[in-house]
């Protein structure tokens, strides 16, 4: 038995290539992806990588979480050598079994 925890990741750029080949990278490794968005405000576009829907300490949670994993190592894998980015991201959970909602990851974890 298990609970559900979902894990979903936003990744927003004024790059529409950029955004666009953060999307196709999801999709290649398995992620189920919404998005890039229409342009917003100044270009920003932004997608959606959803939860994978399986209760936690399932297979297929824990392969989602190693596929989110990539995920994030890719996009930090894309910062330039000033540590900035065209990419600002946040991974979060959500449960509706213990009423929590929590920050999970960011683009700018380690600094200052």
């Amino acid at each position: 038995m298990g609970y559900m925890k979902h894990h979903a990741i936003v990744i927003t750029s004024f790059d529409g290539g950029r955004i666009a080949n953060a999307a196709a990278f999801a999709q290649g490794i398995g992620l189920d992806v919404l998005g890039p968005s229409d342009p917003a405000m100044n270009g920003y576009r932004s997608l959606l990588i959803c939860p994978d829907g399986s209760k936690e300490g399932w297979p297929d949670s824990d392969k989602g979480d190693e596929r989110r994993e990539e995920m994030r190592e890719w996009l930090d894998s894309h910062k330039d050598a000033d540590g900035s980015s065209a990419f600002s991201w946040v991974e979060f959970s959500f449960s509706p079994d213990d009423h929590t909602a929590d920050l999970v990851a960011h683009a700018w974890a380690g600094e200052n």
